[in-house]
């Protein structure tokens, strides 16, 4: 993806011509790296990619945690559900008393 080196600009290169990348990342749905005396420094992307991406990574995270939790399950290392609402509810008291 990002080895077309249309998708590596320098930052004067995208000051100058910010209007033309922008358009470009939007059309191809491809990310631009801005560079920085010659170093990648940051990555422009298009919004929409941008999102699809946080929502597949915050998909990958909650996966992670059922994958975890079935683990701990297995291996006996969970707690009474009583147990855990007791705990819910003082973590819910005290955070009711700190907003007070």
């Amino acid at each position: 993806m990002l080895t077309n080196p249309e998708n590596i600009v320098s930052l004067t290169d995208f000051k100058r011509n910010a209007a033309d990348i922008v358009r470009r990342i939007r059309d191809e749905k491809l990310p631009a790296v801005l560079t920085v005396n010659g170093a990648a420094s940051v990555v422009v992307i298009d919004a929409h990619e941008y999102n699809r991406i946080a929502r597949d990574a915050e998909m990958g995270s909650m996966m992670r945690g059922i994958e975890d939790g079935l683990k701990s399950m297995q291996e006996n290392r969970g707690m009474p559900l009583d147990t855990a609402f007791e705990m819910l509810k003082q973590d819910i008291r005290l955070a009711t008393k700190r907003q007070g």
